[in-house]
Parts: structure tokens; sequence; C-alpha cells
């Protein structure tokens, strides 16, 4: 068997296990170069198929993981243990039943102080095992469920296991590493019986089926965002059999499915419902259908049951042109990679196509029996833009896209590019070791790629470690403008330099695409100066490290005013300067708010 044979079977979904362990050998075997992960498990139950799954979605997504499965129901040890063994990923399982023998069957009988005390020993626990994965980068800790999921919503066992969530919850939102995925919901649409198997259970303490094993493991690749491996930011909708039922051109206005109440005009009201909500999550919605514009146009100015207005649009490509020219058009004007991009079509030819000339485009196709719309929506298309978590800042991107549009309108009217830039008003608000913005950085971490000095991807918890230290400095900035507050779009990161004890070290230096070009880059570096100055060095080095995606940045610490000190054969630069003397390139016209 060859990779891509091996690759074939593990994105098989009725591949038999059979098939799922040989693949594996055969990728454990490949000499091909991949990224590494250690992942380690503490959990009460016994999951020793969780490893087997997870290698499989994680060389589905390019990445080589090492699984460490950790000891039965030692959650303290086993979270010091894969500590200290580096991992970068910790999964925290834990069995509701079996947080006590038959612990569902317990709460029957127990009275509500017994039952407190006996869930706050598991809490109590957890809040040490984080304590002792400080230094891991990002944790993941499963919500509990019931075994027995028929009991009432006012029975015992429930009113227990939302309080023990609950706790779960408190835990977790005190550790900037930990996030918690919820397990109900899974466990629901799989299905309880295909999920539990009781032989095992009572005999092993291995109360799953390998098939529900197989979804706690996709949860944790979609939780991680495929390990690392994808951000997408951009949905691309057509129109016609996609967001309302017919075709406008030869239907007419009047003539469209699209209403709340009857089939098939329901189907599509909800998934625009749906589409809303990602919408209002951060997601950029855009159109690209073979149509003529004002057909549609008329569709999202007067239908009265049209949900998807132009104020939830950030781009439309409505035209004659093909799908995958659209999608380029799109991806050039948002400025954004084509790996960011989500596309739904109706037609078999247009998936085809996109699919073959746009590859890294992720289709999905309005399934033939109608009905089952909303749940691809929900079940397969959500979770690739949520998953991995949404944060405050990430709210409100139309808008800010948006913002782009419009500045690009303005410039037209100014004589040069410093004029325009002065006339923004542009101020950029600098902070450090903002412990409140965690999620929003790490999450600007993952996704900025075309002005990213180094890529690095820093998970919550390596973050603050970094703040934590006394010799580096995590520096955030949002800026804002007369057209638009942008929000915090920039991350810069230095640290003493091991090598050199007079040197501060650039270890990041990475922007959001939606501000670039407007001389922030270069205004943010007078307080790193100064900061360094007053700590007592005497040198600045950094790093600009080529992916297939920075080109842009290539000469950008040229630019700034350093001097290039080596350049390794993969094109890495290294650069320094004096402090003390160096002139770095500024930008006048932004004002620094330096809290």
């Amino acid at each position: 068997m060859s990779d891509a044979d091996a690759l074939a079977t593990l994105g098989r979904a009725d591949a038999a296990m059979v098939e799922v362990l040989q693949a594996l050998k055969v990728l454990d075997a490949s000499e091909a170069t991949l990224r590494m992960l250690k992942v380690g498990i503490a959990a009460n139950i016994t999951v020793d198929l969780l490893g087997t799954y997870l290698r499989r979605h994680a060389y589905a997504a390019g990445v080589r993981l090492q699984v460490a499965k950790g000891n039965y129901d030692d959650l303290v040890g086993d979270a010091q243990a894969h500590a200290a063994a580096g991992v970068d990923l910790l999964l925290i399982l834990p069995f509701f039943d079996n947080l006590q023998p038959g612990w569902e069957t317990q709460l029957e009988t127990l009275d509500a102080e017994t039952r407190a005390a006996a869930q706050a020993d598991y809490l109590n626990r957890l809040e040490l095992a984080l304590q002792a994965a400080q230094a891991v980068p990002q944790v993941l800790l499963f919500a509990g469920h019931l075994l027995n999921p028929a009991v009432g919503a006012h029975s015992a066992q429930q009113q227990a296991l939302d309080a023990f969530n609950a706790g779960l919850a408190d835990v977790a939102a005190r550790h900037p590493q930990a996030k918690l995925i919820e397990t109900a919901g899974l466990l629901a649409r799989f299905g309880a019986r295909h999920a539990f198997d009781a032989r095992f259970y009572f005999r092993g303490k291995a109360p799953y089926t390998a098939g529900f094993v197989d979804q706690l493991a996709l949860a944790a690749a979609a939780a991680t965002r495929r390990f690392g491996t994808q951000f997408h930011k951009v949905l691309a909708l057509d129109c016609d059999n996609s967001l309302w039922g017919g075709i406008v051109g030869e239907d007419g206005l009047d003539g469209i499915k699209l209403d709340r109440y009857s089939f098939p005009g329901n189907i599509f009201w909800t998934v625009q419902q749906q589409f809303k909500a990602l919408e209002a999550q951060g997601v950029l919605l855009c159109l690209t259908s073979k149509n003529n514009a004002a057909d549609v146009d008329e569709v999202l100015s007067h239908h009265p049951h049209m949900v998807l207005r132009d104020a939830q649009l950030v781009a439309k490509k409505v035209n004659w042109d093909d799908k995958p020219a659209n999608l380029r058009e799109l991806a050039s004007e948002l400025n954004l990679g084509l790996d960011s991009f989500v596309f739904i079509d109706d037609s078999a030819f247009e998936i085809e196509a996109v699919r073959e000339q746009l590859p890294q485009v992720r289709v999905f196709q309005v399934p033939k029996a109608l009905q089952d719309y909303p749940a691809l929506v929900r079940d397969e298309i959500v979770p690739l833009f949520t998953a991995g978590g949404v944060s405050a800042e990430s709210r409100g991107k139309t808008q800010q896209y948006r913002a782009l549009a419009q500045a690009a309108e303005s410039r037209a009217g100014f004589a040069n590019q410093a004029d325009y830039l002065r006339s923004l008003g542009l101020v950029v608000s600098l902070q450090r070791n903002a412990q409140a913005q965690l999620p929003r950085i790490a999450e600007l971490m993952a996704k900025s790629n075309q002005f990213n000095l180094t890529t690095e991807r820093l998970q919550p918890g390596d973050l603050a470690a970094l703040m934590a230290r006394p010799d580096a400095t995590v520096y955030s900035f949002s800026v804002a403008d007369r057209l638009a507050e942008h929000g915090l779009t920039g991350v810069l990161i230095t640290e003493d330099d091991a090598q050199d004890g007079d040197a501060v070290r650039v270890h990041s230096f990475l922007m959001s695409c939606r501000v670039i070009g407007r001389g922030i880059e270069l205004a943010v570096w007078r307080a790193v100066v100064a900061d360094a100055l007053a700590r007592g060095k005497r040198r600045l080095t950094a790093a600009y490290r080529p992916t297939a995606k920075n080109a842009q940045v290539a000469d950008f610490y040229d630019r700034l005013g350093l001097s290039l000190s080596a350049r390794a054969a993969d094109g890495t630069g290294s650069y320094s300067a004096e402090l003390a003397t160096v002139q770095l390139a500024d930008s006048a016209w932004v004002e620094l708010r330096d809290a």
C-alpha cells in the first residue's frame, strides 16, 4: 500500500478497523516529512482506541502524532507526566458515570450535599492537574454526558451532570490553555445505542464503541483546527438552488422558493439563518453566482423572506464567469488565501470545477435530499469555522472588510498615498502582556500567514508562559482610523537573546492582512526599542523565515533598517541592529498610544 492509498483509506468513512490499522502502519513507516506533535491523554476510563483515531485524523491533516495514553484514573499524575514529557496537546476525558462506580445509579439515592462533595473531588483534582499542565500549550477538556441520556431533564442525574459541567467550565475558564469541548450534542447525534458497549464497560471500563471514539477524535481535530493546519474565514455561496429554490432569472422574484413556513422554501430560509449566525461570529460571507446582478440584488433588497441582505455580505461576484475565476478574484480582493475559503453550490459541475482547479478550497454540494441541507451546514460546515473557538475580536468582520473597500474608494481622491494615509487619523493602541487578550492573540497567531515574519503557531498556554517570563514581552496592538475600529490586529513578541546577553530577540511579528500597508508595521517599533534600552539592552536581533505565503515580508527588516547578518540556504535571514545608533523607518502619520 502506498502513502496515497493509505491516506485514501483513512479518509473513507466506512473503512474497517483492520484497514485503518494497516494504513496507519504504512504511514508510520513512511519517510515523508510531516510536522510532529505529541499528545497526552488523561481519562478515568479505558480509551485505548482514542490514540488510533487521533492519529487517523492527524495524518489526514498532514501531521504525525505521538500519543501517550496515561494511567487509568490518575488525572494529576497524568498531567504531571505529560507536561514533563513536553506534550503539545493534552486531552482530559472525565466519564461522568465513572466518577465513582455506577455514579448515575448512585445519584438516585444520594442527598444533594453528598453528590456535590463527590463531584467537587474531581473538580479539585482537575484544578491541580491544570496547574501541573501550565506548560502544555493546549488542553482539551471534554464535558461530561450521561450513560443513560433518556432520563428526564429534572432527574437527579441530569441536575448533577449540569452542576458537574458548570464546574468544569469554571475550572477551564481559569486556565487560558484549556478549552471545554461539548459532548452531549455529539452523543445525541451519534446515538447512545451506537456509542456505548456495556460488555466492555463492565469488564474493562471501556464504555465507548470504536465508532464513537472516532467521533471524539474528530471533535478533537476540529477543536484544534485539524491540529493547527487550517483556519477557514470565508464562506462563498451560490444563489439559485443554494440560497433559494429555483432560478431567479427564470422564476422571478415572486416565483423562487423561499419562506419560513412551507417546503422547500423553509429549507432555504433555515440555512440562511445558519449562515447569518456564522456571519455574526466573524465569518465572511460572499456570493458567487452565475446570474444577472440586478436579479440577485432585487432578491437581496425586496424579497420578504430573504434572511441574508447586503449588510451581511462582504463581497459579491454575480456574473457569468466561471466559479474558480470568481473565487480567485474574491481571494485577491479580500487579500486572503484560497485555503481559507469554503464553497457551497448545488451544481455537481461547479463543485467539480472548483475541486479540480482550486483544490485548496473546501467544497460542499447542496444535498439532493434537500431536507438534509440544514444538517450538512450544522454538522460539517459550521464546525469548520467555529470548532476552534471564536474570540470577541473576530465578530464584526464584515464591517471591517467593508471598511477596506471604502478605504480603496477614498484613496482615489488623494494626490498620493502619503496624503491619503495622513487623512485616515490612524491610531495604534499598544498593550504588553495583556492576559485578557490571550484568546484573540492565539487566534491571530494561528491564522496570520502573509504578514508573519516567523510563522510561529503559539497556543494560549505558550503565550501565558511567555507573559509570565521577566525576560519576554508579548505586545498586542489594536488599530482604529476614521473609517472603522479594526480591533486587535497585530502581535509582536520579544525575549532576551539566549546567545547574546546584550540583545533582545524578536520571537514573532505578525499582523492581520486587513491593516497591511498603512505604516502600522513601522510605528510599533518605537515602543520595542524604548523598552529594550530601558532594560539595558544594546542590540536587537530578528529573523525572517520564508514560507509559501509570507513572501511579501521577505524584505521587511531591510526596510525597517536592520542589517542582514546571515542568509541560510533555505532563505532564512538573520538581522541585527545596534539600539543606540540605529535609525529605524517610521510612520509619523500613525499615532502610537502606549498603554
